[in-house]
C-alpha cells in the first residue's frame, strides 16, 4: 500500500509539471477508466493547472450534476466548516443518494450523457435542465448511511446540502452565466442569477459567486452586480474577490506559446477589470498589485525563455550547419510570430522597458552570428536572421542586422 502510494505521489507530480499537451493527453486517458482507483489522486495534484487549461472532461452524471458547484468544490484537506464550500468527498456520496432517489430518471440521464464533454455546451444546458431542479428536491433531510466514508460529521451534511439545494434549483440561470463568462459574463444574466439565489442566504450567494468568478473575463464587475443587489451580499461578493486575488497565475513555462499567450491575454483582462473595482482598496489592493507583479514575471521569463530556445539556439546551430533545413527556418519564424504575440500581451503588464531591452539584445546577438562574408550561402542565412529580427523588432531592427559593419 505505502508503495502504491508513493507511486501515485510521483505520479501525480509528474503530471502537475507535464507540460499543456502532455496534461490533456494524461486526463483524457484517465478519465476514460471504467475503473478510475488511484486515478483521482493523480488529477488532483494537478486540479490548479486544470482549472485554468479547461480540457474536455467526459460528462458523466456526477460531472453534471456538480457543474453550478464547480467553483465551490475543494479537496477535502482545505474545507472548512462555514466557509461557503463542498469537500470533493462529498461528491460521490451525494450523486449516488441523487441517483438513488431519482431512480430510472438517473439511469436515463446517465445514458444521455454517455459519449458527450464538457464542451458540448448545448448539451450540458439540455442535460442540466433536466437534472438540477431534480437534484435539489432529490436530497433528504438527514445524511445518507454511507456519509461516513467522506470523513464530515453527520451534522456536516445538513450544511452541504443547504448549499447544493439552491444552487441546483437555479442551476440553470447559474449555467448561463457560467457559459457567457468569456463575455463578462453580461450584467442581465449576472444578476439573473445571483438575485436567484439570494434568498437562499449569504453562504449560498458566496458559493454561486466562487463558481460564477471562476470562468468571468469581469470579476470585479460581476461583484459588484452582486454587491448592489442587497446590503448582506456585499460580504459574499468580498469573499469571492479573495478567490480571484488568491489564485496562482499559470505555469507559463508548462504552456506551449499560444497556450501561454490566451493565459496571460485573460489574466491580463481580468487584473484590469479588477482594477477598475471599488469593492478592491487596502490590503486587497495591495495583492491586486503582486498579482499584477507575479504575471508579468511569469510573462517576462517565459518570453525570455522563448527567445532563448526558439530563437537564439536554431539561429547559431543554423549558421554553423554545413546546409539550412527550410524547415527549420519555417520553425524559427513560426517561433518568433508566437513570441511577438506574447510580448504584446505582456507590455500591457509593465510596459515595454523589459522587452525593449531583450530585443535589441537578441538584435546585437544576431547580428554578431551574420558577419559579412561575401559568400552567397552565408547572405542567404543573413537574410534569414534579419527575417526573425523584422518578426520580433520591426523593419528598422532588421536592416541594422543586414548594414555592413561601420
Amino acid at each position: 500500500m505505502k508503495s502504491l502510494s508513493r507511486e501515485v505521489n510521483w505520479l501525480g507530480k509528474a503530471t502537475a509539471q507535464a507540460d499543456d499537451q502532455a496534461l490533456t493527453r494524461v486526463v483524457r486517458m484517465l478519465d476514460g477508466l471504467k475503473d478510475r482507483g488511484a486515478a483521482d489522486q493523480v488529477l488532483a495534484m494537478a486540479r490548479q493547472r486544470l482549472r485554468a487549461l479547461r480540457p474536455a472532461r467526459p460528462l458523466g452524471f456526477m460531472r453534471l450534476l456538480f457543474l453550478p458547484l464547480d467553483g465551490a468544490i475543494v479537496a477535502s484537506a482545505r474545507w472548512r466548516r462555514g466557509e461557503s464550500q463542498v469537500p470533493r468527498s462529498a461528491l460521490a456520496p451525494l450523486a449516488q443518494l441523487v441517483q438513488q432517489r431519482l431512480g430510472a430518471r438517473a439511469e436515463a440521464m446517465t445514458a444521455q450523457c454517455e459519449g458527450r464533454t464538457t464542451a458540448d455546451l448545448g448539451e450540458v444546458t439540455r442535460l442540466g435542465a433536466m437534472i438540477w431542479p431534480e437534484a435539489a428536491l432529490a436530497l433528504p433531510s438527514a445524511a445518507p448511511t454511507n456519509w461516513a466514508e467522506t470523513g464530515l460529521a453527520a451534522a456536516d451534511y445538513e450544511a452541504t446540502a443547504a448549499l447544493c439545494r439552491p444552487l441546483w434549483q437555479h442551476g440553470e440561470l447559474l449555467w448561463s452565466a457560467m457559459a457567457a463568462g468569456a463575455a463578462g459574463p453580461p450584467e442581465p444574466l449576472a444578476r439573473a442569477a445571483l438575485q436567484a439565489v439570494v434568498p437562499a442566504g449569504p453562504q449560498a450567494l458566496t458559493a454561486a459567486l466562487m463558481t460564477l468568478v471562476m470562468r468571468a473575463a469581469s470579476p470585479g464587475q460581476l461583484a459588484m452586480v452582486a454587491a448592489q443587489l442587497e446590503p448582506q451580499c456585499r460580504a459574499a461578493a468580498q469573499v469571492a474577490l479573495d478567490q480571484v486575488l488568491d489564485q496562482a497565475p499559470p505555469q507559463l513555462d508548462l504552456l506551449d506559446l499560444n497556450a501561454a499567450t490566451t493565459a496571460v491575454s485573460a489574466l491580463v483582462m481580468r487584473i484590469e477589470d479588477l482594477e477598475r473595482c471599488s469593492l478592491i482598496h487596502g490590503d486587497r489592493q495591495r495583492r491586486l498589485v503582486g498579482l499584477r507583479r507575479a504575471v508579468d514575471e511569469a510573462c517576462r521569463d517565459r518570453f525570455l525563455g522563448g527567445l532563448e530556445a526558439l530563437v537564439m539556439q536554431p539561429a547559431a546551430q543554423m549558421m554553423a550547419a554545413d546546409t539550412v533545413n527550410d524547415a527549420a527556418v519555417t520553425a524559427m519564424e513560426l517561433g518568433a510570430r508566437q513570441l511577438r504575440g506574447l510580448e504584446q500581451v505582456g507590455r500591457r503588464l509593465s510596459g515595454g522597458s523589459g522587452y525593449d531591452k531583450a530585443l535589441a539584445t537578441l538584435t546585437e546577438a544576431l547580428g554578431r552570428l551574420a558577419p559579412m562574408t561575401g559568400d552567397q550561402d552565408q547572405e542567404l542565412r543573413r537574410m534569414d536572421l534579419a527575417r526573425l529580427v523584422e518578426i520580433l523588432c520591426g523593419p528598422e531592427a532588421a536592416m541594422r542586422v543586414l548594414a555592413p559593419p561601420g
